[in-house]
């Protein structure tokens, strides 16, 4: 028997397809200490929409996994410093070669429809630390069209066996506490 597009023969899953995020999608780092609030953002990321292909994406398609990939030293502070120290904190080899701050949420479609909140479990990798993380996501269609994803993920730097860094003999003293936030588009999708 061969399946139809959009059929479910004897528990196979659905196909699916992977959409790209735009290049105005964003990633940054917020976290304090004892000087100052500072935030570090993502230059660049790679991340992907794995979403049902049996609806359209136009008419409220359920995502099924969420993949992100950001190169360590492309997260950028404003500060060489402080750049200097998250990268040796995170483990970053020297350049050019790079490691990855990486999160896969799977099963996304169980959780609810765009512009519905989702409550989703994934996990993130920091400096070569896997953790299960539990965030919620906000998605809109917005006029065009296309779609916007936004969250955030509170995590502590001990959490991944990241020290905190405390540079200048500890003068400068870094909260635990750091939160990846982002703000995804994909699309236009008619």
């Amino acid at each position: 028997m061969t399946a139809q597009p959009g059929s479910n023969p004897a528990g196979q899953m659905p196909a699916s397809v992977r959409i790209p995020v735009r290049a105005d999608s964003r990633l940054w780092l917020e976290g304090s200490s004892n000087v100052r609030d500072w935030t570090c953002r993502a230059t660049a990321m790679d991340a992907t929409f794995e979403v049902d292909e049996v609806r359209s994406l136009a008419n409220n398609r359920l995502v099924r996994a969420v993949a992100v990939r950001v190169p360590v030293r492309l997260l950028k502070c404003g500060d060489r410093h402080m750049e200097a120290h998250m990268y040796t904190a995170l483990k970053a080899p020297p350049a050019p070669a790079t490691n990855y701050i990486t999160a896969k949420f799977d099963s996304l479609a169980q959780a609810g429809l765009v512009g519905e909140p989702l409550e989703t479990t994934g996990q993130l990798t920091v400096a070569g630390v896997e953790r299960t993380v539990r965030m919620t996501v906000r998605s809109e269609r917005l006029p065009d069209g296309s779609y916007r994803a936004r969250g955030s993920v509170p995590i502590r730097m001990t959490d991944f066996g990241i020290k905190p860094p405390r540079p200048w003999g500890g003068i400068l003293r870094t909260a635990d506490k750091v939160v990846i936030q982002f703000e995804i588009f994909i699309g236009p999708i008619t």
